[in-house]
């Protein structure tokens, strides 16, 4: 006879047992060895688990936090500006799927300019001026600076415009002193002439130099530059204002004679073009020659010509050409070629008034060649080299197993049991991170490549599903303006409508370079079903969108992030032009 001690503990045994078994009688996972991903969406047989036993959760639920930052949504893009972006999923700091974290926007240092119309100019040449403040905005804002026009109101306002009222001065030194008597109202950071432009790349040693802020002991001013850019602090400022209106006299003409030679340090600026009539005169004399014929068309033609420069300096920043990533080749000719426009229009040579001329401060430059353009390439991996400027265009999972599959009808079968899983990521990274590493290490190297300080100004990314979806159809005007507040220059309009107009250096047009076995016009249908299946609102059991998310855990995290960062930088921009919109040059071209 078993005794009762026995009894309880064979009991005990028995119950232990009849528990390891159900709690093991969950689905196994699949033969990669991976659990994540959209398993729970494939329909398979009710067995019992632990939610069944409705036991209480092992971890407390969650509140998704408070939206604690302004402007930090876009359309359906949402994100949170936060140190932690290098991470490979944002949902672990945002507890919300559709929410991106996106690194800091960087400080943008403030650079001043003075503008005053001549009271002759007629409405034609205000015109001309404000053409040309606004291509001064435009590149200086695209080298990660706040670009502000100040005016007789600045000056003004500053409390030392007391101290100039009783002084008789030279119409030349009032006028110096004006502009600074603004700075210095306005405060620390940069003061430049409206001719002065940056003509370099974003990387240039003296551009990071000015993004870092100016030496508050000192004012600093540039070698062979005159007076047209300066860097300083409130204190100082003031202080050289105070020190020229002590020592002007009746004959004095500029400040620069004036104030004491302790108060400035001198630096380089090699990367720095300015146009002034010595400028124009000695570089440019059928410029000057137009101008002095017709002064609106002579300014036209500098602001012309300025933006030649700015477009001719990013072609030699980057000799080894455009790439614009194609992975999957057979199957994503109609994906790129949105940025296979935007590409030949980068490489097309500007217009300008003086042809194959060079920047005032880069009198030995490669003016473009027509007959030898910059080389376009069409990658299917990235390459993170400073030589090429890359356009990469990221698709949804859905669009992108639409494309592979021929056909917007996908089911959750065939993603599951027919194609892998991130295979944009992986795709795009494998010839720098080969085929062992998984996606969510894949993602942290990707934003890296799209947002790091040392990538800015080398790429421009977007998503498939911000582009036209019509065969033929030219890059929205809305989509080109955006782009070019990134380059700093205007992108030739006229050559982005066809880019099978001009062979490339294979020999094959660029709509034919990489030909999709199905045909384009069947690729632009699949990609138009594609989005209407994204936008589409319908709650099924099984949403397919959700599907092909869950199983491409780091392709959506990516092409969420880069969607977020473009969306990002749009707000920032109409911010900053909301905040100008009522002074002269901020209009921008319609």
């Amino acid at each position: 006879m078993i005794p009762h001690r026995s009894t309880a503990l064979l009991t005990i045994i028995v119950f232990v047992a009849i528990l390891l078994i159900i709690f093991s009688s969950s689905p196994r996972s699949d033969a990669s060895g991976e659990s994540s991903g959209p398993a729970h969406y494939v329909p398979r047989p009710k067995l019992p688990s632990l939610s069944d036993l409705h036991l209480p959760s092992f971890h407390p639920t969650a509140h998704t936090p408070p939206e604690t930052q302004p402007n930090s949504t876009s359309g359906e893009s949402k994100w949170l500006s936060n140190w932690a972006w290098i991470n490979p999923f944002s949902s672990s700091i945002t507890l919300d799927e559709n929410r991106s974290v996106l690194p800091p926007l960087r400080h943008r240092p403030f650079i001043y300019t003075y503008y005053e119309p001549n009271k002759g100019d007629d409405r034609d040449e205000a015109n001309a001026d404000a053409q040309l403040l606004l291509a001064w905005r435009r590149a200086w804002f695209a080298q990660g600076f706040r670009p502000v026009i100040l005016g007789r109101a600045e000056a003004m306002n500053n409390e030392l415009y007391a101290l100039v009222q009783p002084v008789a001065v030279t119409p030349e030194l009032e006028s110096e002193l004006f502009r600074w008597l603004a700075w210095g109202h306005m405060g620390d950071g940069l003061l430049a002439d409206w001719r002065c432009f940056p003509m370099a790349r974003y990387d240039d040693a003296l551009l990071s130099y000015l993004r870092r802020g100016s030496d508050p002991a000192v004012i600093t001013r540039f070698d062979r530059m005159g007076s047209a850019l300066f860097a300083g602090e409130k204190t100082r400022i003031n202080d050289a204002i105070k020190e020229a209106i002590k020592k002007s006299t009746e004959k004095s003409t500029s400040m620069l004679d004036l104030i004491p030679a302790d108060l400035f340090k001198s630096e380089e600026a090699a990367s720095l073009a300015v146009y002034d009539s010595t400028s124009i005169t000695t570089h440019y004399p059928t410029l000057a020659e137009k101008h002095v014929s017709s002064s609106t068309d002579g300014r036209l033609a500098l602001v012309e010509l300025i933006n030649a420069h700015l477009h001719n300096s990013f072609q030699n920043a980057f000799p080894a050409g455009i790439a614009v990533l194609k992975p999957f080749t057979e199957h994503t000719t109609a994906l790129v070629e949105p940025a296979l426009r935007l590409a030949k229009a980068l490489v097309h040579c500007p217009k300008s008034p003086v042809p194959s001329s060079c920047p005032p401060n880069i009198p030995k430059c490669h003016p473009c060649d027509a007959n030898k353009p910059m080389q376009i390439s069409q990658p299917a991996t990235y390459r993170n080299t400073t030589r090429v400027f890359t356009i990469g265009t990221l698709p949804h999972p859905f669009t992108l197993v639409s494309l592979q599959q021929e056909s917007a009808d996908v089911t959750t079968r065939y993603i599951r049991r027919e194609t892998d899983r991130d295979p944009w990521l992986t795709e795009v990274t494998k010839e720098h991170l080969g085929l062992e590493i998984g996606g969510s290490a894949r993602a942290v190297v990707f934003k890296k490549a799209v947002a790091d300080d040392n990538v800015v100004g080398t790429s421009l990314w977007m998503t498939v599903e911000s582009l036209p979806a019509e065969v033929g159809e030219a890059l929205p005007s809305n989509l080109l303006d955006e782009f070019e507040w990134q380059l700093g220059f205007q992108i030739p309009r006229d050559v982005n409508a066809d880019p099978t107009a001009e062979k490339s250096d294979m020999g094959r047009s660029m709509q034919n370079a990489n030909p999709s076995q199905m045909g384009i016009e069947k690729e632009y249908d699949i990609l138009k079903q594609a989005r209407e299946a994204l936008k589409s609102k319908e709650t099924n059991r099984i949403n397919i969108k959700d599907v092909a998310e869950a199983w491409n855990l780091a392709d959506t995290e990516v092409w969420r992030f880069v969607r977020a960062y473009r969306a990002r930088s749009v707000v920032e921009r109409k911010k900053w032009e909301e905040d100008e919109k009522d002074f002269v040059g901020a209009k921008p071209r319609e």
